[in-house]
């Protein structure tokens, strides 16, 4: 009698070891991206000087100055970056269709487009290709003041406007 009971503490022995050995499932996650490397940003501050502009001129709401042409360089674009998108922010006008001046001049605002006349207003964004042989990206744009109320005082014309790149 004596072997069968250390076989059967054996197997006691045996089973309680399987039972704490149970299997769980293990996930791994696994996450990442592959982005495009920046351009080099050619152009990083544009000055415009809209000029002296005569206050008879914008007594009219949607009276403008003449547009100021200037461009955004974007050069050195890595291999594979096929599209750059500028997104252009600021501060909104009453209208919320141009930028805000925020000069002494009342009743005036920017009007910001693309080279075709394009409104660009807060939040706008362009699209432009990336040269495959220069690798570099060219944004013409062009500024104006204009006035949607009319009746328009004297005083400065200032706004600031943020372009912001993504590359694809």
């Amino acid at each position: 009698m004596k072997k069968r009971h250390t076989y059967f503490s054996l197997l006691l022995l045996s089973i309680s070891f399987f039972r704490t050995a149970d299997s769980a499932d293990v996930n791994i996650t696994i996450n990442g991206q592959v982005v495009a490397r920046p351009c080099t940003v050619s152009t990083p501050t544009v000055n415009i000087d809209l000029g002296a502009l005569n206050s008879a001129d914008f007594i009219t709401p949607g009276s403008t100055s003449a547009w100021q042409a200037f461009t955004l360089n974007l050069s050195s674009c890595p291999i594979g970056t096929s599209k750059v998108t500028a997104t252009f922010s600021g501060t909104s006008d009453s209208s919320n269709t141009y930028f805000a001046n925020t000069g002494a001049a009342t009743n005036m605002a920017v009007q910001l487009a693309d080279s075709t006349g394009n409104n660009l207003k807060n939040g706008s964004t362009k699209i432009v290709a990336v040269s495959d042989s220069s690798k570099s990206a060219v944004l013409n744009l062009e500024v104006r003041a204009i006035t949607t109320q009319g009746k328009a005082t004297q005083g400065s014309i200032q706004s600031v406007i943020n372009v912001t790149y993504t590359y694809s």
